[in-house]
């Protein structure tokens, strides 16, 4: 089974010329070499190849969204405290604490020339990524969540943006795709098993495409399992370690030093 993607691309604006597919989209960045949804795991994602990142999103008290899987920051930096009660400018001023406004990594995003795949945590700020993107003419991106009321939100507002539901593993994919009013399915299925492959079937990728649906797979990282997905006929793959499924672009980069 194949795919051609450049309706997709031509329906949302997305650059038509870009990288290969599956599209290589950095799993919060470049996480399993930098620390996780930072500047410096994006900047990497980009340096390795990946045409995408995914990227979580939280707000802090004062309504500013920022780039992080966790509300609290005890997991990724030491830390007991909330972001949603804290002001950006508090949030900024944490000594050992990196968690860039959204903003900024829309703007790395812009120079590198790579897209976001945003998935959105904390509620309403799904509406204030696309305001941004939007007012940045920032085309190639793309917003989802687990949470379908989210992203519904944003289809029954008329985003123009690609919308993606993200799917856990025993989930009904196109019934949450109903649900959502989504145009990706995100199958985040890494730990169904020893063979998560063997779940994504010809049945169900017909089904997603006849609905008019891409599908994008879960952050994967055993390169047995990453090799075999790679010949799926499927929109992009997230992954830690980019330099997996773009080891030209590694040697590249060694090459140039």
């Amino acid at each position: 089974m194949t795919r051609d993607f450049s309706a997709f691309f031509e329906r949302y604006g997305w650059p038509a010329a870009m990288g290969r597919f599956p599209f290589c989209i950095g799993h919060r960045g470049a996480s399993g070499h930098e620390r996780e949804n930072t500047l410096a795991a994006f900047r990497r994602a980009a340096e390795l190849g990946a045409e995408m990142w995914e990227l979580d999103t939280q707000l802090t008290g004062d309504g500013v969204v920022v780039v992080s899987h966790d509300d609290h920051l005890e997991r990724v930096f030491g830390i007991d405290r909330r972001i949603s009660e804290m002001t950006a400018a508090e949030l900024a001023a944490l000594d050992g604490v990196d968690v860039p406004p959204f903003s900024e990594v829309a703007a790395l995003a812009r120079k590198t020339g790579t897209g976001l795949y945003v998935e959105l945590k904390a509620s309403g700020t799904g509406l204030l990524c696309w305001r941004h993107l939007a007012e940045m003419n920032q085309r190639f991106a793309c917003l989802g969540s687990f949470d379908t009321t989210q992203v519904r939100e944003l289809r029954d507002a008329g985003c123009d943006f690609p919308l993606s539901v993200l799917i856990r593993v025993g989930h009904d994919p196109h019934a949450l795709g109903d649900e959502a009013g989504a145009d990706i399915l995100h199958l985040c299925w890494e730990r169904a098993g020893e063979r998560p492959q063997d779940l994504v079937t010809d049945a169900l990728m017909r089904r997603a495409f006849e609905a008019g649906r891409e599908i994008v797979l879960w952050h994967e990282e055993r390169p047995p399992i990453l090799d075999d997905i790679m010949k799926l006929p499927v929109l992009g793959i997230c992954t830690d370690l980019p330099d997996l499924m773009r080891p030209s672009a590694e040697r590249e980069k060694a090459v140039a030093r």
